[in-house]
């Protein structure tokens, strides 16, 4: 009887663990409700809903907020997540959130091609117009600009400075810039000074020219002709040179483009009067700065608040 008794236990023991390993039950609190079952030979039975019971009851969380920096990597993950959203569900909420994302990442291109841009024009050997004239990709953000405005920025600069044409006689391009010059110079009233690094005229040229006194490497130049302004200039003071340099142009330029140049001098380096340089700066307006690009943070899962968000920077850029 004994025998018997071990051996139904052992039945029960296994019977349990069986249970247990094909997930029927996780845990038993207790087996005093097993005591009639075990003394009449029947095996021990986990009841599903017990156990369920006994299993602690999940607590509800607050979603943490999924804002991120909208940068290259952002926009990447997020644009044909919402793209998508939009299309499979075409409310007013993702349509916003949709049409406020394309407008981020055509200023943050904007910006971007302003900035190639400038490198471009600041150093010569970039600038397709000195391989190519008349070919200029350096100057696109301000072909563009209002040529009234650019004519009234050229104006503004010649009453208070003057330009340095840099030249050498056996340049080609400075002989056929010198005719340019000399049209800008009676067009606007621009003071010109011709400085030759060997101490020729350029073909054709029958105005006067002085030699460089070393201030063609001073400002770094690399290319004739090369045009720089000067604002308020000033002798020299105990030797000391305190005049303001601002390089125009490297290489060869027809009328218009010289225009675009030195007005562009004058709106780079705020020289200009505020109204000029707000219609120099035309195709800017409504595009949001830089800085403000930079700090922008917003939650793809939360597209209602990209209105909310991105519209201020927008406004005040108008």
């Amino acid at each position: 009887m004994k025998i018997l008794y071990l051996l139904l236990l052992s039945l029960a023991i296994y019977t349990t663990s069986q249970a247990q390993s094909k997930g029927e039950a996780n845990t038993v609190e207790t087996l005093d409700s097993y005591g009639d079952a075990f003394t009449n030979y029947q095996p021990l039975v986990v009841n599903p809903k017990e156990t369920k019971a006994l299993a602690p009851k999940p607590t509800a969380q607050t979603p943490k907020p999924q804002e991120k920096k909208v940068d290259a990597k952002w926009l990447q993950e997020n644009y044909v997540l919402l793209e998508t959203k939009v299309f499979n569900d075409p409310t007013k909420e993702n349509a916003e959130a949709y049409a406020y994302m394309r407008r981020i990442v055509m200023d943050k291109s904007q910006r971007m091609g302003n900035a190639v841009d400038e490198a471009v024009r600041d150093d010569p050997l970039l600038n397709e117009n000195n391989r190519v004239p008349y070919s200029s990709s350096g100057s696109i953000s301000i072909r563009n600009a209002n040529i009234q405005a650019q004519q009234d920025a050229v104006r503004e600069m010649s009453e208070v400075g003057g330009l340095l044409v840099f030249v050498d006689g056996s340049c080609r391009f400075c002989a056929m810039q010198m005719p340019i010059i000399d049209i800008l110079s009676k067009q606007y009233g621009t003071k010109v000074l011709v400085i030759s690094l060997d101490g020729i005229a350029p073909k054709g040229y029958a105005g006067t020219t002085v030699k460089d006194n070393g201030l063609y490497g001073k400002l770094q130049l690399k290319l004739t002709p090369s045009i720089v302004y000067v604002h308020k200039p000033k002798g020299y003071t105990n030797g000391a040179d305190l005049n303001k340099y601002y390089t125009v142009s490297q290489g060869y330029y027809a009328l218009d483009e010289l225009t675009k140049m030195v007005s562009y001098a004058g709106f780079k380096s705020k020289l200009l009067s505020a109204q000029v340089q707000k219609d120099l700066d035309i195709w800017n307006r409504g595009v949001a700065s830089v800085d403000d690009l930079n700090k922008l943070t917003l939650d793809a899962n939360n597209p209602a608040s990209f209105k909310q968000k991105i519209q201020p920077l927008l406004l005040q850029r108008y």
